[in-house]
């Protein structure tokens, strides 16, 4: 288990959820209360079977006419927070990675920006004969 923040919007999405659950209870003389997963299936007592959220995401990414699985946006979430200029450490805990070196082998794309920015930066950092 592993904690990691969130920003703002997804934290009043949550909200929105978790009020939402608390009506749906309230319309069935219930209450919402700590053992309730807001995230859960139809009772809210039961995790969601995680290949139905799977499923879930193959048929979006179907008509939106997108080439993508799940676990493709872990890929992604560490390449961008990478070339965000986030440290190797916190997207590595972010994944639950123990090391940096997992998250480079496995989930760190090539992004050619990111090596055109280190060019430029290696560049500017050579001393240049002068009159050039």
């Amino acid at each position: 288990m592993r904690r990691v923040s969130l920003d703002e919007a997804t934290v009043d999405l949550l909200r929105g959820r978790h009020e939402k659950c608390a009506e749906v209870l309230a319309l069935a003389g219930a209450t919402l209360d700590r053992e309730h997963l807001v995230l859960s299936a139809a009772d809210l007592r039961r995790l969601r079977d995680p290949s139905s959220v799977t499923r879930r995401y193959k048929r979006l990414a179907e008509k939106l006419g997108l080439d993508s699985h799940l676990h493709e946006l872990r890929h992604y979430s560490a390449t961008e927070l990478l070339t965000a200029g986030v440290d190797l450490r916190t997207v590595a805990g972010r994944l639950g990675h123990g090391d940096g070196t997992t998250t480079l082998r496995h989930y760190a794309a090539w992004v050619a920006t990111a090596d055109q920015q280190a060019a430029t930066v290696v560049s500017a950092r050579l001393p240049r004969p002068s009159g050039r």
